[in-house]
C-alpha cells in the first residue's frame, strides 16, 4: 500500500483522513465521500485539502445508519463522480509520502485500499503506518476519562465542537486532526 521510497514518520507531513460510506462491511459497501487534509508533521500548519464526493454503484446497499449518519441520497449526489482510477491517482498524489492519520484506520484504511485496488490503483502513496486517534487515546479510556473511544467522545473530552449530523468527510478530517493535536499536546505536556 505505501511509497517504495523511505520516508522519515518524525518529520513527513501528515494527512488527516475521513470518508463516509454506505456501510461498515468491507469489499461491499462503498465509500460515498472522500476528503484529506494535509499539514506540517506537527499538524499546526494546513498545507492543503482534497475533497471528492463519490457516486455508489450499489447505492441499493446503504444501510439505514449508513443513510442517516452521511444524509445520502440520490440527490444530495447527484454531483457526485464516479470512483475512478483517476480519483485514486489524485488521491496519491495528494497524500504522496505523508503519514496518515484517522480516527479509526482500519475501517478508513480497508474501504480506501480496496476501493482503489477495483480500479487498479495499488499504491496509495502514503506509509504503511497509519496513526490512529483511538488508539492514541487508549490511556483515556483504559483509565475510566472518556466512556467510550469514539470521536465524539474524544471531542467532549477535550472540549472540542463534535462533528454535526449528518456527518461530512472534510469536516471529520478537520475534528480528527483537532483530537489528534488535543492529544499529543498532552502527551508532550507530560514530559
Amino acid at each position: 500500500m505505501g511509497s517504495e521510497a523511505k520516508i522519515d514518520l518524525r518529520t513527513s507531513d501528515l494527512c488527516f483522513i475521513d470518508l463516509e460510506a454506505t456501510g461498515h462491511v468491507f469489499g461491499h459497501h462503498e465509500v460515498v465521500e472522500l476528503a484529506l487534509i494535509r499539514t506540517t508533521a506537527d499538524a499546526a500548519q494546513q498545507l492543503g485539502t482534497w475533497y471528492r464526493k463519490l457516486r455508489p454503484r450499489f447505492p441499493e446497499r446503504i444501510t439505514p445508519k449508513a443513510r442517516e449518519i452521511t444524509g445520502y441520497s440520490e440527490a444530495a449526489w447527484s454531483d457526485a463522480e464516479e470512483a475512478t482510477a483517476e480519483v485514486w491517482k489524485s488521491f496519491a498524489e495528494f497524500a504522496r509520502g505523508a503519514v496518515p492519520v484517522c480516527h479509526n484506520p482500519t475501517f478508513d484504511r480497508a474501504h480506501i485500499t480496496l476501493a482503489a485496488a477495483s480500479v487498479g490503483v495499488t499504491d496509495l502513496g502514503v506509509d504503511y503506518h497509519w496513526i490512529g486517534t483511538e488508539s492514541l487515546s487508549w490511556p483515556l479510556y483504559k483509565n475510566s476519562a472518556i466512556p467510550k473511544m469514539s470521536l465524539e467522545q474524544l471531542c467532549r473530552h477535550f472540549g472540542i465542537e463534535p462533528e454535526p449530523m449528518p456527518h461530512t468527510a472534510m469536516h471529520g478530517a478537520d475534528v480528527c486532526r483537532a483530537v489528534y493535536t488535543a492529544v499529543m499536546r498532552q502527551w508532550q505536556s507530560r514530559d
